[in-house]
């Protein structure tokens, strides 16, 4: 009897020796369960299902458990659950948002992505927007997007014109020939959607691409480059000259119904105008720039772990293993066999451009990927934070020039809002 135990202990423990990697203890004491909570807002549960079955088949003890949020109130709904206590392990945030959410933000460890990494494999405005004040970075983004020319091509093909234009010079122009006016004056087809706010989807984003390009400030803009952009903005719209008016719809729908030739807006905005007119031929391009520079726009989201939670380890290795190019690779071929999404998010990896660089719809905002910025103007956030109240001290800037009063004393205006505005949204001490 006590020779057959005496080989029983030596079995198990030779047992130990041939599975490599796992103590004896591991292998013979289940795994503890861990359950995380994972909120998001565009991709559907069964596109991001697809990920959390790839990463069971390595983690089998760890359950995801994928909420797709309404983004309306999220960001307040985020904030005040996750204080709570009862809030996410991993939450999709804007990249807008980090100063908002500094206080409920874990830092990203090191050896998820090291800060060298952070600059290596993404865009530089990744690097400069997804850090708290002490300078960590809080977030890992799994898209980039932000805003790209949108053109018609059977306006600019009956009008003779082949491409679309690559400075704002060229698109001013294009834009004149392009407008078609009634006997009366009125705008038919309009040139472009620029000079207004309430009918121009985006125009915030716009404006501040117009800020920056010109070398202004958007946070402070009482320079002369913030009023001079702002004075080229609303003079599409005013004038006899006129390529766009209020009596016009809002952009995207005069795009969306052939009356609008260029329209400015972020990647998505290609599949709501594909599922609502197949028909309609378009392209995007890289927005226009000044000549010699190049700067774009940013407008994005990342993945984050809340501070609050009590696997912030296993948290950060999931997302971890969403950002691996093999995920990203299956988001974004999950999305597109979706009838009405036609393709995933633009990679947010400087490694992966290849891949997404000759797509006609996605490709632009590649190409403008690397020299994109970002400030919390950004429309549709729905954050009812800092990009809904600066976009609206912007938007009583377009109207106050539009009424008669000068850029630079809107601005003004503007910049103290502004300064109250960021006050507000101090991250706490």
């Amino acid at each position: 009897m006590k020779l057959k135990l005496i080989f029983s202990i030596i079995f198990f423990f030779s047992l130990a020796l041939v599975l490599p990697g796992c103590s004896l203890l591991q292998r013979f004491k289940k795994e503890e369960s861990i359950t995380l909570q994972y909120w998001g807002l565009w991709e559907s549960a069964s596109t991001i299902n697809q990920v959390v079955a790839d990463y069971k088949k390595e983690h089998p003890n760890v359950d995801i458990v994928y909420a797709k949020k309404s983004p309306q109130q999220y960001r307040e709904s985020l904030q005040s659950q996750i204080q709570a206590g009862k809030g996410p392990d991993i939450f999709r945030f804007h990249n807008t948002w980090t100063p908002m959410l500094e206080d409920i933000l874990s830092p990203v460890p090191t050896d998820v992505v090291s800060p060298a990494d952070f600059k290596k494999n993404f865009y530089p405005t990744v690097f400069n927007d997804l850090r708290n004040s002490k300078k960590e970075f809080v977030g890992v983004p799994l898209e980039i997007d932000g805003l790209g020319l949108f053109w018609n091509e059977d306006i600019f093909k009956a009008a003779g014109i082949i491409n679309p234009p690559a400075t704002w010079q060229e698109l001013a122009q294009t834009a004149v020939r392009l407008t078609v006016r009634d006997p009366a004056g009125n705008i038919n087809t309009a040139g472009v959607a620029l000079g207004t706010a309430s009918n121009v989807d985006h125009f915030s984003d716009i404006l501040g691409l117009m800020i920056f390009q010109n070398g202004g400030d958007p946070k402070s803009p009482t320079d002369k480059a913030s009023s001079d952009a702002l004075t080229y903005y609303t003079n599409f719209a005013q004038g006899e000259n006129r390529v766009w008016d209020e009596t016009m719809p809002s952009s995207t729908v005069a795009f969306d119904g052939g009356k609008l030739a260029m329209y400015f807006a972020p990647s998505w905005r290609a599949i709501e105008i594909k599922s609502s007119n197949p028909l309609l031929n378009f392209k995007v391009a890289s927005v226009p720039q000044l000549e010699g520079g190049k700067i774009g726009w940013a407008s994005y989201w990342a993945e984050g772990v809340s501070a609050k939670s009590q696997h912030q380890k296993e948290a950060w290795d999931f997302v971890k293993f969403l950002q691996e190019d093999e995920s990203l690779i299956k988001l974004y071929g999950e999305a597109a066999k979706s009838p009405s999404r036609f393709f995933g998010e633009p990679y947010s990896k400087v490694s992966m451009a290849s891949k997404l660089a000759a797509e006609p719809l996605v490709g632009a905002f590649i190409s403008d990927a690397p020299y994109m910025r970002s400030f919390p103007m950004a429309s549709r956030t729905f954050d009812n934070g800092l990009n809904d109240q600066i976009i609206k001290a912007y938007e009583d800037a377009i109207n106050s020039v539009l009424r008669g009063t000068p850029a630079k004393n809107a601005l003004e205006t503007t910049a103290q809002n502004i300064t109250n505005i960021f006050n507000r949204f101090k991250p706490a001490s």
